[in-house]
């Protein structure tokens, strides 16, 4: 099974690198065709060896939660409601690639995997895939050769930022944030050659999300190392997180320099105005989100309950919501929004919990995935992705098999130590024949001494 994800993962990037988007139906790309195919063998691989036991139910409890008030929303809003222009076919196909396929991929790359071995392998797999694409784009970019769908952004905002494999540039640079602690795990759990290799990823992929110029991307990376370390206190190592951080410097400002020269501009221009005129950046933002914000207060019901599944873009709004959560809570209401916001809770809660307990490489992941998703919930406020999802829930999945499994080796011990160790009664029993024998000595001894 892992080979054929990792099949999988291989043909998702290199479909997004080249831009292969071939349809055989309505809804129903290849990349869809075979993603549905590997689902296929999964389950029937379940059904052989005797079925599926359901695992970490909070976290499929608030994904259901979440995929069934969209669908209830979606029929309720194409049958009932009928906005114009809005059509059922659409907007179906909308959330099957929005939220039903995120769900498929999660749960095929949690229950396609069972052992260590498979977990690495894959994590393995889509690391170097993304960061594989990510290369492609950097020297697309620079010039060194033209392959893929890479562009470089021409007008207004846009202009001199890299778009990348993985859509808009915030959606790459978000993508690149959620995996980058990633890349510094699998370096320290290298070693020799191999640790060059993921470093060079690493960098080669920050620095991507450099040419990008996605502020957001800065903003979430900013809320990663903050929120993350206060998440992970107890777990990290300060004084090796502190030598970490200046071997990363060590290495990004020369390689920063470097790339400097051809898209430097985009970085300084942007980082400056976000930092000396915030007010420029944020008024950008408000100008977008002003107009979603008043109609939502003047339907205060709407507020509750959402305008109907992908109902933003059929509501006369002329911008892209740039707010993940801004555009959730528009369409599906505070049910949809709060669903959202458990479930990434619950995913936290796991790694976090897991880490603790956890062999030091795969402790390493697990805070390196809190700090990902963190960092990705942080630049979501200023961005809204699609393409990168499907890469997310598959790092999710593979994160999440690594926590039960790290869950699962804690028991194993915990049950060795207890099996070790003697129960209660047996203690208390052999407490008793101790005193029992100490006393039996010191009458002995008296009676001896007597005589």
């Amino acid at each position: 099974m892992r080979y054929l994800l990792a099949l999988l993962i291989l043909f998702l990037t290199t479909a997004d690198v080249f831009g292969w988007s071939a349809s055989v139906a309505p809804g129903l790309s290849i990349k869809n065709a075979i993603l549905y195919l590997i689902i296929l063998a999964l389950t029937l691989r379940f059904v052989v060896r005797g079925g599926l036991r359901l695992q970490l139910p909070q976290v499929h409890l608030w994904f259901a939660v979440l995929v069934a008030y969209a669908t209830l929303s979606w029929l309720a809003t194409g049958l009932l409601v009928r906005y114009s222009s809005y059509t059922l076919l659409s907007s179906g196909i909308d959330l099957k690639a929005a939220l039903l396929d995120n769900a498929l991929v999660f749960v095929l790359f949690l229950y396609g995997t069972q052992t260590w071995a498979d977990v690495r392998f894959l994590l393995n797999c889509l690391l170097l895939a993304v960061a594989a694409a990510n290369a492609i784009a950097i020297g697309n970019a620079a010039g060194a050769f033209h392959i893929g769908i890479t562009t470089i952004g021409t007008e207004g905002n846009l202009a001199g930022r890299v778009f990348g494999a993985f859509g808009h540039a915030n959606e790459t640079s978000a993508l690149i944030v959620a995996l980058l602690p990633a890349y510094i795990a699998a370096t320290l759990s290298a070693t020799g050659v191999a640790r060059l290799l993921w470093m060079a990823a690493g960098v080669g992929s920050a620095n991507l999300m450099i040419m990008t110029g996605s502020r957001g991307a800065f903003v979430g990376l900013l809320v990663a190392i903050i929120a993350g370390s206060v998440i992970c206190r107890n777990i990290v190592s300060w004084r090796r997180a502190a030598l970490l951080a200046m071997v990363i410097v060590a290495i990004i400002v020369p390689v920063f320099a470097l790339v400097s020269l051809g898209f430097g501009e985009v970085f300084t221009h942007r980082v400056t105005e976000l930092i000396l005129s915030p007010g420029t950046s944020s008024g950008e933002r408000t100008y977008i989100w002003q107009p979603v914000i008043d109609k939502m207060l003047k339907n205060p019901i709407a507020m509750i309950t959402g305008f109907g599944w992908a109902s933003y873009d059929v509501s006369g709004f002329v911008f892209s919501a740039h707010n993940y959560y801004l555009q959730l809570w528009f369409e599906l209401g505070i049910a949809g929004l709060l669903s959202y916001l458990l479930l990434i809770r619950s995913l936290l809660v796991v790694a976090r919990r897991s880490a603790a307990d956890a062999p030091d490489e795969a402790a390493r992941y697990l805070v390196a995935f809190v700090y990902g998703i963190v960092g990705l919930s942080g630049a979501l406020v200023f961005s809204v992705i699609y393409r990168p999802w499907l890469y997310v829930w598959m790092y999710t999945g593979l994160t999440m098999r690594m926590a039960l499994l790290a869950r699962q080796s804690a028991r194993l011990e915990t049950g060795s130590e207890q099996r070790t160790a003697p129960g209660p009664r047996v203690a208390a029993a052999q407490r008793g024949a101790g005193r029992s024998a100490a006393q039996s000595l010191t009458l002995r001894q008296g009676k001896s001494s007597r005589n």
